[in-house]
């Protein structure tokens, strides 16, 4: 009896395991190199954050939070993202996402990703409907 619970248990992690290898993730995966290490850097730091708009962080997925940003220099994203920024309404950018370990490189490697990703879903809504587009379901 023992023995076949513990393999339904272990059937059950299997399933559950492959389910969710196969829900897709939003987070394209870019051929570039230099984006597959901001996509590395996104996944173990910024997505806390940006993923969920949490501190009123951007989430690229909305293309709407990025038109703004999109639109400036890069500098000047890689700036408020390395030294942290206070924007309106409260909204919250500590040092280098929370993880004083990321070189200014990584930094900058995440920052084009989700820069990246931003436009990437951006062109994907302006297929579909602009209006009220949200690309994180």
């Amino acid at each position: 009896m023992k023995r076949a619970v513990q393999s339904l248990g272990l059937v059950c992690l299997c399933l559950l395991a492959a389910a969710l290898q196969a829900e897709p993730s939003p987070y394209v995966d870019f051929k570039d190199e230099h984006l597959r290490f901001g996509r590395a850097v996104w996944m173990g730091t910024c997505e806390n954050c940006h993923g969920y708009g949490v501190a009123d962080s951007p989430i690229p997925m909305q293309p709407e939070h990025w038109r703004e940003r999109v639109g400036k220099q890069r500098q000047e994203l890689y700036n408020n993202a390395i030294n942290g920024y206070f924007g309106p309404d409260d909204s919250y950018m500590p040092e280098r996402g929370g993880n004083p370990e990321l070189s200014d490189e990584q930094v900058k490697q995440a920052v084009d990703y989700m820069v990246n990703l931003a436009e990437h879903s951006y062109l994907k809504c302006f297929t579909q409907t602009w209006r009220n587009c949200d690309l994180t379901t």
